[in-house]
This record gives C-alpha cells, sequence and structure tokens, in this order.
C-alpha cells in the first residue's frame, strides 16, 4: 500500500509540474513582448514596412533601412541584431563601444537595478491609453527626465544622439513629416516641449525663474526617483539636485 502511495504522489508531483511548466509558458507566450514580431508590429507594422499603422511614414519606403541607412540613422547592424538576425527588445550582439541591449538602447535607458529598461516608453503606451503593458509592468520606477540619453545615442555606432530633438539638427527623428522623436519619459510631450530640455533644467517650477518655489520643488520630492525635481537626471532627488537649484538662483538666461 505504501508503494502505492509513493508512486501516486510521484504521479501527482509529475503532472503538477507538467501543469504549471505549460502555464508559465501560455502567459509567458501571450504576455511577454521579447520580440518586435511579437506585439509590437501590430500597432507600428512590419519592420520593413514604408509606412506604419499610426502613420508613420519611413525614408527610403522602409523602417529597416531608416535605421541602418548611413543617409539615416546609420545605426550598426549589431546595436539591434544578435547573430542569429533576430530583432530581440532587450539583447543583441552590441559592438566594441556599446553593450548589446537591443531596442531599448534607444528606446529607454539605463536604470540602477533594472538595468536597460523601456520604463519610459511603457509609460507613454498608459498615458496615450494602450494599457497592456501596465499588466506585467505595474512596479516600473518613474522614468528618467526626457534629457538622460539612451545606452546608444552619442555614440560611434550610430548617428542618433539628441532626446530632446532640437533643431536645426534633428538628431533622433528620421521619420517623415512629424518633426518629432520620442517621448522617452511617457509623458506624451516631445522634445523641446519637455520641460527636461529647457535650457534653465533648474526650473522646476516652469515659472522662467528659480527662487524659493523650485527649492521647496526639490524638498517636496526628496529622496524620489525621476521626475523635474531630478535635476542632474542621476535617479533621486538629493542635495546634488538641491545645490543646481543654488547655484543657478535668478531668472532663466
Amino acid at each position: 500500500m505504501n508503494k502505492r502511495i509513493k508512486k501516486d504522489n510521484r504521479i501527482l508531483v509529475t503532472c503538477s509540474l507538467f501543469v504549471v511548466t505549460v502555464l508559465v509558458m501560455v502567459v509567458g507566450s501571450s504576455m511577454a513582448y521579447e520580440r518586435y514580431d511579437q506585439g509590437c508590429d501590430n500597432c507600428h507594422g512590419d519592420f520593413f514596412s514604408g509606412v506604419s499603422p499610426k502613420g508613420t511614414v519611413f525614408p527610403s519606403n522602409n523602417k529597416h533601412e531608416m535605421h541602418r541607412g548611413s543617409s539615416h540613422m546609420d545605426a550598426d547592424c549589431s546595436l539591434c541584431h544578435g547573430g542569429n538576425g533576430e530583432l530581440f527588445l532587450a539583447s543583441s550582439g552590441g559592438t566594441s563601444s556599446n553593450p548589446g541591449v537591443g531596442c531599448v538602447g534607444c528606446h529607454g535607458r539605463y536604470y540602477d537595478g533594472i538595468g536597460d529598461s523601456g520604463v519610459g516608453r511603457r509609460k507613454h503606451h498608459i498615458t496615450t491609453g494602450i494599457t497592456v503593458c501596465g499588466t506585467c509592468h505595474s512596479s516600473d520606477p518613474e522614468p528618467l527626465p526626457e534629457s538622460v540619453l539612451p545606452t546608444y545615442y552619442g555614440t560611434v555606432d550610430t548617428k542618433v544622439d539628441d532626446p530632446c530633438n532640437a533643431g536645426p539638427d534633428f538628431l533622433e527623428n528620421w521619420s517623415i513629416g512629424d518633426d518629432e522623436g520620442m517621448d522617452n519619459d511617457g509623458d506624451d510631450v516631445y522634445d523641446q516641449d519637455d520641460s527636461d530640455c529647457s535650457d534653465c533644467p533648474a526650473d522646476v517650477t516652469g515659472d522662467a525663474v528659480i527662487d524659493v518655489l523650485d527649492l521647496l520643488a526639490i524638498l517636496s520630492a526628496w529622496g524620489a526617483g525621476g521626475g523635474p525635481e531630478d535635476i542632474n537626471g542621476d535617479g533621486v532627488v538629493d542635495v546634488l539636485d538641491l545645490l543646481e537649484v543654488l547655484s543657478a538662483w535668478g531668472p532663466c538666461a
């Protein structure tokens, strides 16, 4: 009898492990976006298309050429692709100058304790009414300010270098006709319209003068991560941001 019970228990454990494995595979396959073609393409189109479902028009009538072409972004293939050529969102081959972090090297930023992540892009989707990302990423940190460079920006492996997209050199936006780059911090405000891109970053309140109101804003956000109070963009509001306010005291130049 004891042998039969032990055998039944082993069968039960084996079946339970099988069920758990299947559930993990099903949930993972339906919710995790590991590659561009696992869901991103539903809204943003095939990677070799000339126009996205959102109406974005790509130079040379090809999104891939926009990323790769020497007249456009001129990105090294290994920034986006691994050895098998697939387009993963958070991994790639990398180069001697850059780690292989895939799409988030341009469509994300580096966060302590997380690594390169599309936190701001996920918030952008939520802000604009696309909530699917929030199902798995409900505990994301506050996105870093717009002015903080993604990992690949400003490196030798691509021409992309300006998250604030200031004219006349629009070195973040390469699509045709919209004159907007990316909303890296998820507030649905783009480029120079974002207060993070101000020539007066210590003006936290946006009233064109750095005074006690900015000082109070820093103190009220003390210890928080991201937001305009994080003036130096290091992910935490602290004494360094307070010193930024004090050193820039007075009207914005």
